[in-house]
This record gives structure tokens, C-alpha cells and sequence, in this order.
């Protein structure tokens, strides 16, 4: 009802989703499921160290709801553009633990990131090295326009140093709530047994789900392949404007697997994981939310923060057009008034 209500074609959709689950071998989708399963799992998880942290009254919160609401984000982002999920998820949060915040939400929510973003710099750094010649060529580049490079390094510092003391003195009264959302950073032994250790092994299990549908379709697997496919999905991620990047991780995918297996065999390959493991995501979080919240105000309390996310996304798109609108219009009257500005008076011949 929810995806319904927001324009998407749920039925067109799962006619796809039955078409593409025909294709691959049983075996490989129950592997891939329940990979599936232990990687959301373990994803949530992570977020109850989190936030037990930074709110010690969510202790009498259930772990099952934390949980359920980390499900919920992750099932969303793969039918919603923009990464909708993961605001609608921070909403969830906001509205079942005690005490949260926004500023709050949003540093737990990139404390949370960090493991992510540094496996995301790995993944780059290799396909950067690995690539035939792409590291001498830069290293001759670097040397080539080396001085053009120090001075875009020093303006750049510049640039840095000035936006964080703009951001300093915007965001000194809601300093306390931003250090309270990453209170888990503050105990290290916290934080790697109970956020790091987990994430690692809901990003084994992630990549365990890649490498059976791989399997399932008979693309030769490996560690480079699985590397050359997470890059994929991370672009296709940062430029998703479709439902969960559809067409575009498509397109990724069979340019970065070229060299690996028939393009055709990976563009079959990645549509199938991509359709299933959304349904089948979808479907989880579904029961975890029944189960843990109850269908009545598991229901409503989605719902709720899918309008609520849907309504932030909306407000800063709505300003940064009306900054734009402005900056333009201030640019007209500059033109116009720039002839009247620079004439001279006539002088008396």
C-alpha cells in the first residue's frame, strides 16, 4: 500500500521479479537469501551499540525494533530514488528511541558509515592500482602538473579551513547533540566488538549474496569480480535518481564485468539481483516490522516516515532551486546595471 500510494508500479514489478527468478538455479537463491537475511541482520545490530551509546534510555527499546527499522531503510532504498530509505529510516529511529535528535540521528547515522566508507576507498584504491598502466600514467600526470597541483591543494585547504568555521558557528548550539549521536566513538572497545565486528560480517554476507547469484549464472567467481561488481553498485548508488538505480547499476555492471563473462550473461545477472534481493529485502522487513512493532503500528509508523523523508528531500530541493532562482536574478540586475555604472559623463567639447 505504501509503495502503491507513492507511484510504484508494484505489479509491473513483480511480473519482472517472477520472469528473472526462473532464470537461476534453486540453490544458488536459497544461498543468496539467507545470506541476505544474516546481512541485514547483522546491519541492524550494529545500530543498537549505536545508540544505546548515545541514548541510554533506548536500552528499553527491544533490539528486534532497532533492528526492523534498519530493514525497513535498507528495503527502501532499493524502490525509492535519492536513498529515500535511509532518511525514512533515520525517521523511524527518530521516532522510536527516547531522547533522539536530528542532529543526533545524523552523526550516529555517519558513525555508522565510517566502516562502509573506508571498504568503499579500498574497493576504488584497488580497481586504481589493478587497472593496466592507470598508476603510471597518474604518477606521470602528478609530475607533469605538479605545481598546478599544489596550488589547487593550498586552495582547496583554504577552502576547507573557512567551511568548517562557517559550519562552527552555525552549528554551536546543536554541537552536544551531534557528539551525543557519535558517543560510541568515545569507548573504542565498544564500538569494534559491537558496530565494527558486525558490519564486517553483514559485508561478508553482502558479498556472499554477489558471489552465489554470480554462481547461479555461471560468471566465474573471484574476489576481483566481486571488487569490479561493488564498485559498480557504489556508482550506481551516488548517481541514482531511478528506484533503487535501475538501468544504471545495469549498465555499470556489464561495462565493469566486460572482461569477465559475456555482457548479456551480466546484465541478466544483475538485473536478477537486483530484483530479487529488493523483493526478497522487502519481504523481511515486512515481517520484522509485524512482528516487532505489530502490522497496525508497524504500518503507521512507516508510513510516517516515509512522508516525513519524502517531505526533507522535498524542502532542500525546493531550496537549493529557489538559491539558484536567486543567484540568477541577482545576476540579471548586476548586468543591467553595470552599463550605468561604468558610463562617464559627457564632457564639453
Amino acid at each position: 500500500m505504501v509503495l502503491q500510494a507513492l507511484g510504484f508500479d508494484i505489479f509491473g514489478w513483480v511480473d519482472s521479479l517472477i520472469i528473472q527468478m526462473q532464470k537461476v538455479s534453486r540453490a544458488a537463491l536459497v544461498g543468496a537469501m539467507l545470506s541476505q537475511v544474516l546481512n541485514l541482520t547483522f546491519g541492524g545490530l550494529a545500530y543498537v551499540a549505536i545508540w544505546r551509546a548515545a541514548y541510554p534510555d533506548s536500552r528499553t527499546i527491544p533490539v528486534g525494533r532497532i533492528v526492523a527499522c534498519s530493514m525497513v531503510g535498507i528495503a527502501l532504498n532499493g524502490v525509492l530514488p535519492l536513498n529515500l530509505g535511509s532518511v525514512t529510516m533515520l525517521f523511524m529511529f527518530l521516532a522510536v528511541l527516547p531522547g533522539a535528535t536530528v542532529p543526533g540521528m545524523a552523526s550516529g547515522f555517519a558513525v555508522d558509515q565510517i566502516f562502509y566508507a573506508v571498504m568503499g576507498a579500498f574497493t576504488y584504491t584497488y580497481l586504481f592500482v589493478t587497472i593496466s598502466g592507470a598508476l603510471n600514467e597518474a604518477i606521470g600526470g602528478l609530475r607533469t602538473h605538479l605545481l598546478g597541483l599544489v596550488i589547487v591543494a593550498i586552495v582547496a585547504v583554504v577552502a576547507v579551513v573557512l567551511l568548517i568555521k562557517l559550519l562552527r558557528q552555525r552549528l554551536v548550539p546543536e554541537l552536544h547533540k551531534l557528539k551525543q549521536g557519535a558517543a560510541v566513538l568515545r569507548t573504542p572497545r565498544v564500538y569494534i566488538f559491537s558496530v565494527l565486528l558486525l558490519q564486517m560480517m553483514a559485508y561478508f554476507f553482502q558479498n556472499a549474496v554477489v558471489g552465489f547469484f554470480m554462481w547461479g549464472y555461471g560468471i566465474p567467481v573471484s574476489l576481483h569480480a566481486i571488487i569490479l561488481n561493488d564498485a559498480a553498485n557504489s556508482l550506481a548508488t551516488l548517481t541514482a535518481v531511478t528506484p533503487g538505480g535501475v538501468g544504471v547499476t545495469q549498465t555499470l555492471t556489464t561495462l565493469a564485468l566486460a572482461d569477465v563473462a559475456d555482457p548479456k550473461v551480466v546484465a541478466a545477472y544483475s538485473l536478477t539481483q537486483q530484483l530479487v534481493m529488493t523483493a526478497w529485502s522487502i519481504t523481511i522487513a515486512i515481517v520484522a516490522v509485524a512482528i516487532f512493532f505489530g502490522w497496525r503500528g508497524g504500518r503507521a509508523i512507516v508510513t510516517n516516515a516515509v512522508v516525513s523523508a519524502r517531505s526533507e528531500v522535498g524542502e532542500k530541493r525546493a531550496a537549493k532551486k529557489a538559491e539558484k532562482k536567486a543567484e540568477k536574478s541577482a545576476q540579471k540586475n548586476a548586468a543591467k546595471l553595470a552599463p550605468a555604472t561604468d558610463s562617464t559623463p559627457p564632457t564639453d567639447g
